[in-house]
């Protein structure tokens, strides 16, 4: 069944169409070109058609050798150019057609960055993926090939209901009612079939996202021994394809033998009455034989239209899913703060156009004789009074307030669904809060723009995400500037070396698969070397350790105590060890913080802490 945003998306098929040829805005000179082109092919096809009536009239009088060759050399002149015309526009079409599909896909991989974290949440990646692999190749498929030859045909059917006309109005009667027949039917069909291929669009990013989630998913598939009911959620999805695109293609391949037997009927008659008028005098042998031409190439254009409806259909479905997705809501992001480079010298800020391991905010400046004004960066981060939910019936944090001062490391502990991780996200703008503010260096977040706010932020998580890539560039992903130096040194700090040496390509190691060819511990080295190298004041550790076993944690703690001097650092984690050193430790419950103190603190008070330390409790 065809949900409410396909049958919306059909019925603004228009507006649909508008927002493509937009895109062809600055190639209006070219596809001029291309148009004049295929209507040049279109008028040497259908004017090569009439002279022909010329050539024969000629050769049955038979009085003059000269007269006939060149009326012959003219006829294979007209369709020598037709030809080449033909040439032209078809690989010229292609060159502008690949750089509208550049331009579409460039703009759905920017807007994909801009949307907010709440849309991947409630998307699978297969269903993402299938706008730029079934819509994109659909859509590509129709710009190369089956609009300008759709253009071309309709050029080649008004120019032969001309010629027909001018050879005998009585006999163009006959083929008009041919053609009005044919184009009822097709506009008729098209109709239905358009349905149908909205459909398969839908039922093939379905299956698409269903099969690649299985994929990643194939060992716990095995493990857990799925394989009967993956199977039977996928011939659900494999038989909503097949009936979708068998009923689209149904539809579409009843247009052959409709057009077909039109056609033939329409040759039948207007043969038959075409000798009628021959034997009569009323046109001559020549006018004759280009009239039948003519009836065959009326459904010409017809049966070609056919042979690309598929193509045409697919694609407008497709482009109607793209705008879609562009027209998503865009994350909210109307700060004006951003984080700059700068040169600290006897208190004194200044500007730098280089990296200098010394950031500040620039601050505009309304209400001042000054454009802007520099804050350093410091790593100061408040929550007062925060009220947030990931959707308005569940409420995750509840009145929260803390604060993290520059320097200190503040850790956070608390079961699971207590609202560690998302205190996390909500720093890093991931979503944005329902009430209360947080505050950075004293600026409200929402008054910084999300790029500066996450330059100032370096995380590592408990999923550790490797690119296909070498050792070195992948640590060196948090920034992109740093020397072979800088990363080598980074991941000597946090003791990946061990593991890296030992490797037969050693740093330069191509990770595959998502860090496949590594262990699970070492990939979180990796990642944690990572956010050593960006040196930013703001370190996050979300289960960092969580991955490495305990002999391998021992021995990245100096690099970890090193990586956290004079940086503010919030840390969640399982492990009490890795947080007794912690300048406060924050326990939450139900998304409120229950208690908040150092080790001894906590201890002293004899509360969740204290049992959760004793083990008189534990942690889900």
């Amino acid at each position: 069944m065809i949900d409410k945003s396909n049958r919306s998306r059909a019925k603004n098929s228009k507006k649909t169409l508008k927002r493509l040829l937009s895109y062809f805005k600055g190639y209006r000179l070219k596809v001029a070109i291309v148009i004049f082109a295929a209507i040049f092919s279109a008028f040497a096809n259908v004017f090569g058609t009439y002279y022909l009536s010329i050539v024969i009239d000629t050769a049955v009088a038979f009085d003059n050798y000269v007269d006939l060759i060149y009326d012959i050399l003219l006829l294979a002149s007209i369709y020598l150019l037709g030809a080449a015309s033909t040439l032209f526009y078809t690989r010229y079409n292609i060159f502008i057609s690949q750089q509208i599909i550049k331009k579409i896909r460039s703009d759905m991989f920017k807007h994909m960055q801009d949307l907010p974290m709440k849309y991947f949440d409630n998307k699978t990646h297969g269903e993402i993926m299938s706008y730029y692999t079934n819509d994109i190749d659909t859509l590509n498929e129709c710009l190369n090939n089956s609009i300008v030859n759709i253009f071309n045909s309709l050029c080649m059917i008004i120019g032969t209901m001309v010629f027909l006309l001018v050879i005998n109005i009585y006999l163009a009667l006959i083929v008009y009612v041919f053609v009005i027949l044919m184009l009822i039917y097709m506009v008729v069909n098209s109709k239905i079939c358009k349905k149908y291929y909205d459909k398969n669009q839908y039922c093939l990013a379905k299956i698409n996202s269903f099969i690649e989630e299985h994929i990643k998913g194939i060992k716990e598939e095995k493990i857990f021994n799925h394989q009967e009911e993956n199977l039977t959620q996928f011939n659900v999805h494999n038989k909503n394809l097949k009936e979708a695109s068998e009923k689209a293609i149904y539809h579409t391949q009843l247009n052959t033998p409709f057009i077909v037997s039109l056609s033939y009927l329409n040759f039948a008659i207007s043969a038959v009455v075409g000798v009628f008028f021959a034997i009569n005098s009323l046109i001559s042998f020549g006018m004759f034989s280009s009239y039948l031409v003519y009836v065959r190439q009326s459904a010409q254009p017809f049966n070609l239209f056919i042979s690309h409806i598929n193509s045409i259909l697919s694609a407008f479905a497709g482009c109607e899913r793209i705008f879609e997705f562009l027209d998503l809501e865009k994350g909210e992001d109307k700060g004006n703060v951003t984080l700059v480079n700068v040169n600290v010298y006897k208190n004194h800020i200044f500007l730098s156009n280089k990296y200098t391991g010394h950031f500040a905010w620039m601050i505009p400046q309304k209400n001042s004789n000054k454009a802007y004004k520099l804050v350093l960066l410091k790593g100061d981060i408040r929550f007062n009074n925060v009220t947030f939910g990931y959707n308005d019936k569940k409420v995750i944090l509840n009145d929260i307030s803390l604060y993290a001062k520059p320097g200190q490391k503040i850790a956070f502990v608390g079961s699971t669904g207590a609202g560690k991780t998302t205190i996390i996200n909500l720093i890093t703008r991931f979503y944005e809060i329902q009430s209360g503010e947080i505050l950075y260096d004293g600026i409200n977040i929402k008054d910084i723009s999300k790029s500066s706010l996450r330059r100032s932020i370096s995380m590592v998580l408990q999923d550790t995400h490797l690119f296909n890539d070498t050792i070195l560039n992948n640590v060196r992903f948090s920034r992109l500037k740093a020397s072979d130096e800088d990363v080598i040194a980074a991941i000597k700090l946090v003791r990946a070396d061990r593991f890296i040496e030992k490797l037969k390509d050693g740093y330069n190691t191509i990770l595959y698969d998502d860090g496949t060819n590594l262990s699970q511990g070492q990939r979180q080295l990796l990642s944690i070397a990572r956010a050593a190298v960006s040196q930013k004041p703001v370190l996050v550790l979300d289960e960092a350790t969580s991955n490495v076993d305990t002999r391998t944690e021992k021995l990245i703690e100096k690099g970890m105590d090193i990586l956290m001097e004079n940086r503010t650092v919030l840390v969640i984690a399982h492990r009490l060890s890795t947080i007794e050193n912690a300048k406060a430790i924050l326990v939450l419950k139900k998304g409120k913080i229950i208690e908040r103190g150092n080790k001894d603190e906590l201890l002293k008070k004899k509360g969740f802490y204290y049992n959760l330390y004793n083990k008189k409790i534990e942690l889900s």
